[in-house]
């Protein structure tokens, strides 16, 4: 059987990260050419080395002043490498999540966690659109957001806020790009099997069993994303 994405090019940004690993493989397996995007290089270089299509790796520090400018150049820098016009989709999958009560809070936290889990995407989003990036025919943009948006739960107050913001901001993106021929959701998925969690886990103790309960097929993995 053909695979599906075969010629297809698709930019993944926190491809080191438990649902960014997932979704590189799963998108090589189908056929398709990756550019992924994160912190460690080094990282990012082996998981490139497991993958069957070509792919472009960069580093990129999505809490920086400088991730606009950044971004834009890893992306033209991919389009000659890859020689393609334009990408046919892309995922942001960056995200903090402090677990923090109401009285830990500081303006400086807020601010962090705005900057990777929100402003990273939207300036994501707006370089992916853009004429010079996205593809003639149609693009589609994921943005990886989660259940924290609808569903609160105690120390994750200022987690939840940036991913609704995230939902909200998309929902007003996708009205405004659909007739340039450019897709966006948020998939909003439960308690992931990741690293940030299982760091999150060591931190609050007793947050991963609160999550099984709230979880009754399970809790989730990166690749059921």
């Amino acid at each position: 059987m053909q695979n599906s994405l075969n010629g297809q090019t698709f930019v993944v940004v926190g491809a080191t990260s438990g649902i960014g690993m997932a979704l590189a493989s799963a998108l090589s397996k189908e056929g398709a050419n990756t550019v992924l995007i994160a912190r460690d290089k080094i990282k990012l270089e082996n998981i490139a080395k497991g993958l069957s299509q070509s792919v472009f790796t960069a580093r990129l520090d999505v809490s920086s002043d400088t991730m606009e400018q950044d971004l834009a150049g890893i992306m033209e820098n991919a389009k000659n490498s890859l020689c393609v016009e334009g990408f046919n989709g892309g995922v942001y999958c960056p995200g903090v999540a402090p677990i923090l009560p109401l009285r830990g809070l500081s303006s400086a936290i807020v601010e962090d966690v705005f900057r990777v889990n929100y402003t990273g995407a939207v300036i994501f989003t707006k370089i992916m659109a853009s004429k010079a990036f996205r593809h003639k025919e149609m693009t589609s943009i994921v943005l990886i957001s989660s259940i924290s948006a609808e569903k609160g739960e105690k120390g994750l107050g200022i987690y939840g806020a940036s991913k609704a913001a995230l939902g909200a901001s998309a929902r007003s993106f996708a009205r405004e790009l659909a007739p340039q021929g450019v897709r966006i959701n948020c998939v909003m998925p439960g308690w992931i099997n990741t690293e940030m969690n299982k760091t999150n886990s060591q931190v609050a103790t007793g947050i991963e069993d609160t999550m099984r309960k709230l979880h009754p097929l399970g809790l989730g993995t990166a690749q059921n994303v």
